[in-house]
C-alpha cells in the first residue's frame, strides 16, 4: 500500500532572497534522487518559509520498481570459440540447433533462452574478463545479434530501506549564494539546520545530517516541539498553529490582509516584488496600518516610494495617485502586541525618511552639472579607473553606437552626449551613498531640477534598465544606446581582468548585464554588430591584453549563452536554437529574427523531412570535399542535367532563389524558409531517382554542385543538421 513522503528541514530564518531558488532546486532534486531510486509516486509538492523547506510526495510506492539493465560486451566471434557446425548457445554452453525448442533471446520481456544459428563454442579469456569485471559467470552470458551481453537484475528494495540515502543526499546538494558553519563536522548550509522531520507514512526515517538527527517533531515559533505523527496531518497542525506553508496560500492570505488595512485610505502602489519578498520572510501574516510625519511629503515621491519598499512596507496612495501619509507593515504571525509592532515599523521608518530627507537637502544645494569632477575620486575598479573614466569609454561607445546600429526612430546625438555626461554624477551624491538603489533615481530628480530636458532626465534613470530579469528596457533609444554601452564596457572590462563569472559565482552580476544587451537589443529592435562592439569596447580600456582574440571569442560565447537563455524562456526549442547560432552570431536582433523563424515553421508538414534531406545534402558534400570531387566553383552546367528530377530540382530552385534573397535582404527570414521548404518534394524526388555518383565525373560533379547550392541558401539562416527529428515525422 502506498504511502506519504514528508521531509522537513527546520533552519534559523533563512534570507528571504534565497527561498524561491531553494524551491526550484527541492522540486528538481527530489524528482531526480525518486526516478533515480526507481520509486513511484503520484505528485511531488514542495513548500517553503523562511524556517522551514519541506519535500511532500503523495502516494510513493511500498518498494522501488523492478529493473533490469543490459551491459554490452565484445562481440561473440572474439568471446567463444567457433564450432564447425551450427548451434545453439543457452546459459554459457554450446548446444545442437536442433535440439532447441525455446524461441528466439527477448531481452526486453526479461526471458533468457537460446539462439539459432550461431556457431559458437567455448568461452575465450575475452568472455571470462567480461563476465569477471562485472561480477558475474560466464555461464550467464548471452548473446544477442552476434554480440556478448550480461542481462543485471537490480534488487527491488523496500521503499523506508532507500528514503535515508535519498533524503541525505537532496540536503547535502541544496546550494545558497552563501552558507554558513555551525558545528564540527563542517557542513554548511543557508542558515544552521535545527531539526529535520523525516517520515514514510507514520514511519520515521533515521538518518542524520551535521549535528541533526531525523525525527517526527516539528518546531513552531522559538523552537517549542510538535508531533507529526503522520504526513496527511502535517499541513493542518502547521495551520492550526498559524503556519501556512504553502507559498501560493500564504501569498494569497497577505494579499488580503493587506488590502483590508488600506481600505478607506487609498490603495497601495503596486508592489508584486514586495509582495514575493516578504511572503518569503513570514509564515503567518499579519498587516498593520502605520503613519508617518507629514512633513516627509515634500520628499520626491520616488524617494519615498524606495525608501519605503526598501523597508518592505507598503506605499498608499490617493485616487490621484499622491502618496499619503500611511504605509502598511507586515509582522510575521497572529495578531497580538499589534500596537508595540506598530510603535517599532513607524521608529524604523521615520529614521530612514529621516535620513533620506537630511542627504536630499544637502546634495540638491549643488547642480548636478557642478558635482561632475567628483566623478574622479570614485574608483570604478582598480585596474579600469574611476567613475570619470568609465563615463568616457561610454561616451565613445554610445557615439559609435549611435553611427553604427539601425533603429526604427532618428537618434539626436546631443541628447547623447548629454545623457552621457549626466548619467552617473549622482553615484557622487551623499543620498545615494547612503541609499544606493537611488542611482539613476536621484539623477532624474536633480535633473528635473536643473531643467533639463524630459528626455535627458529620464535618460539618466532609464540607462540602468533593465535592473533585473523581469525589469523594464529604457524607454528612449537613446537611453538604450547608453545602457547597451554601459553594460558592454563593464562586460568587456571584467573580463579582461579575469573577473568573469565561475561556475553559478557572478559576484558582479556580469550575466544580467549581458541579458539586459540582448533584451534590449530585441525589444527594442536595436541592429549591430556583437563583435565590432566589443573590440570598440576593447580599445577604451586602459588595460591592455595580449590576448584580444580570445577575449573577444570568450565575450561572443558568453553573450550567445545569455541569448540561449532568454530564446529558451521564450518556449523556443534548444536544436532551434543551435541550429541558428552555430552558424551565426553576429548581431542579437538577427540571429533572434532567424531563431523565431525557424521555430514559427516548424509545425509545416515539409519541415522535418527537408531537416533529414539536408543532413544527407551534408554528408554528401563532405564526402565530396575529401575526395576533391569538385574544384574551383561550384557551377551547375544546365546542359549535364540528364534525369528528370534534377531538372526539376534546379527549376524549382532558380524560381524560388531570388525571392529567398530580397526576403532574407529584408529580415524576413519566415517567408525565406517557407520558399526553401517548398522544396521538399522535389528534393525527396532527387535522392529516390538519381544517382549522385555517377560513373561520368562531369554529371556527378554537378549533381554535387547543385546540392551545395541548395545548402548555401539554406545555411545563410540556419543548418538543419542540428534539428532534431522525431522518429515518425518523416
Amino acid at each position: 500500500m502506498s504511502k506519504d513522503i514528508l521531509l522537513e528541514i527546520g533552519t534559523e530564518e533563512i534570507p528571504a532572497g534565497y527561498i524561491d531558488a531553494a524551491i526550484e532546486q527541492l522540486k528538481v532534486k527530489s524528482e531526480n534522487e525518486l526516478k533515480s531510486a526507481r520509486l513511484g509516486y503520484k505528485k511531488i509538492n514542495v513548500y517553503a518559509t523562511l524556517r522551514r523547506l519541506v519535500i511532500y510526495v503523495e502516494d510513493v510506492a511500498e518498494q522501488q520498481a523492478a529493473f533490469e539493465s543490459e551491459i554490452a560486451g565484445p562481440v561473440a566471434k572474439v568471446a567463444f570459440t567457433p564450432l564447425e557446425k551450427t548451434t545453439d548457445f543457452v546459459g554459457g554452453k554450446p548446444c545442437e540447433a536442433s535440439d532447441s525448442l525455446t524461441p528466439p533471446l527477448n531481452i526486453t520481456d526479461g526471458k533468457k533462452s537460446s539462439l539459432t544459428g550461431f556457431t559458437y563454442g567455448k568461452p575465450t579469456q575475452v568472455a571470462v574478463g567480461f563476465a569477471k569485471k562485472y561480477g558475474v559467470d560466464v555461464s550467464e552470458l548471452i548473446i544477442k545479434n552476434e554480440r556478448v551481453y550480461i542481462l543485471k537484475k537490480e534488487p527491488a528494495l523496500k521503499t523506508e530501506n532507500v528514503l535515508a540515502g535519498i533524503f541525505t543526499k537532496i540536503i547535502s546538494s541544496l546550494t545558497f549564494p552563501k552558507t554558513m558553519v555551525w558545528e564540527i563536522s563542517q557542513f554548511r548550509f543557508a542558515r544552521p539546520i535545527r531539526w529535520i522531520v523525516a517520515l514514510y507514512g507514520k514511519k520515521v526515517i533515521k538518518f542524520q545530517v551535521a549535528d541533526v538527527k531525523s525525527s517526527n517533531f516539528t518546531c513552531i515559533r522559538y523552537f517549542k516541539k510538535t508531533k507529526i505523527s503522520d504526513p496527511q496531518k502535517y499541513i493542518i497542525i502547521l495551520r492550526n498553529k498559524s503556519i501556512i506553508i504553502e507559498p501560493s496560500v500564504r501569498i494569497e492570505i497577505l494579499k488580503k490582509t493587506v488590502s483590508s488595512q488600506v481600505k478607506g485610505k487609498g490603495e497601495i502602489v503596486k508592489s508584486d516584488e514586495v509582495f514575493e519578498t516578504v511572503n518569503n520572510m513570514i509564515e503567518f501574516p499579519t498587516a498593520i496600518l502605520c503613519k508617518f510625519d507629514e512633513k516627509f511629503l515634500h520628499l520626491p515621491k520616488e524617494i519615498i516610494i524606495n525608501t519605503l519598499k526598501k523597508q518592505k512596507d507598503f506605499v498608499i496612495i490617493d485616487s490621484s495617485e499622491n502618496i499619503l501619509p500611511y504605509f502598511i507593515g507586515v509582522k510575521d504571525g497572529i495578531s497580538t502586541n499589534i500596537d508595540i509592532i506598530r510603535e517599532g515599523f513607524e521608529k524604523v521608518v521615520a529614521a530612514r525618511l529621516g535620513d533620506a530627507e537630511f542627504y536630499f537637502n544637502n546634495d540638491i544645494k549643488i547642480k548636478l552639472e557642478d558635482k561632475f569632477d567628483k566623478l574622479k575620486d570614485i574608483t570604478f575598479q582598480e585596474k579600469l579607473g574611476t567613475i570619470f573614466d568609465k563615463v568616457r569609454r561610454i561616451e565613445k561607445l554610445s557615439e559609435w553606437l549611435s553611427n553604427n546600429s539601425s533603429v526604427k526612430e532618428k537618434i539626436n546625438p546631443a541628447d547623447i552626449s548629454r545623457i552621457c555626461h549626466l548619467c552617473k554624477i549622482d553615484l557622487s551624491t551623499e543620498i545615494v551613498s547612503e541609499f544606493p538603489e537611488f542611482q539613476g533615481i536621484f539623477g532624474k530628480i536633480c535633473a528635473q531640477k536643473n531643467n533639463e530636458e524630459k528626455l535627458v532626465s529620464d535618460g539618466i534613470e532609464q540607462h540602468w534598465w533593465p535592473i533585473n530579469y523581469d525589469g523594464k528596457i529604457p524607454e528612449s533609444y537613446e537611453a538604450s544606446i547608453i545602457s547597451i554601452a554601459d553594460k558592454i564596457d563593464t562586460l568587456v572590462g571584467d573580463f579582461a581582468i579575469g573577473l568573469g563569472p565561475t561556475g553559478s559565482n557572478d559576484p558582479y552580476g556580469l550575466r544580467r548585464f549581458a541579458f539586459g544587451i540582448i533584451k534590449i537589443a530585441i525589444e527594442k529592435e536595436i541592429s549591430f554588430s556583437i563583435r565590432e562592439l566589443i573590440i570598440q569596447s576593447i580599445s577604451n580600456l586602459p588595460y591592455r591584453t595580449d590576448t584580444n582574440k580570445e577575449l573577444i571569442l570568450q565575450i561572443e560565447d558568453f553573450l550567445k549563452q545569455r541569448l540561449t537563455t532568454y530564446l529558451l524562456d521564450k518556449g523556443i526549442k534548444i536544436d532551434e536554437i543551435d541550429s541558428v547560432l552555430s552558424t551565426k552570431f553576429t548581431d542579437i536582433l538577427d540571429s533572434y529574427q532567424c531563431v523565431a523563424a525557424v521555430h514559427s515553421i516548424r509545425n509545416l508538414a515539409d519541415f522535418e523531412p527537408i531537416a533529414v534531406s539536408f543532413k544527407r545534402i551534408g554528408n554528401i558534400l563532405k564526402q565530396a570535399n575529401r575526395q576533391e570531387v569538385v574544384s574551383g566553383k561550384w557551377e551547375v552546367d544546365e546542359k549535364l542535367l540528364i534525369e528528370t528530377e534534377e531538372k526539376e530540382l534546379y527549376e524549382k530552385f532558380s524560381v524560388i532563389k531570388n525571392n529567398v534573397e530580397i526576403f532574407i535582404n529584408n529580415n524576413d527570414y519566415k517567408l525565406a524558409l517557407k520558399e526553401l521548404v517548398s522544396l521538399r518534394t522535389f528534393v525527396d524526388n532527387f535522392f529516390e531517382k538519381v544517382l549522385i555518383m555517377d560513373k561520368d565525373e562531369r554529371i556527378k560533379n554537378n549533381r554535387v554542385s547543385l546540392l551545395k547550392l541548395l545548402h548555401n541558401e539554406f545555411i545563410k539562416i540556419a543548418d538543419f543538421s542540428k534539428i532534431v527529428v522525431e522518429k515518425g515525422n518523416v
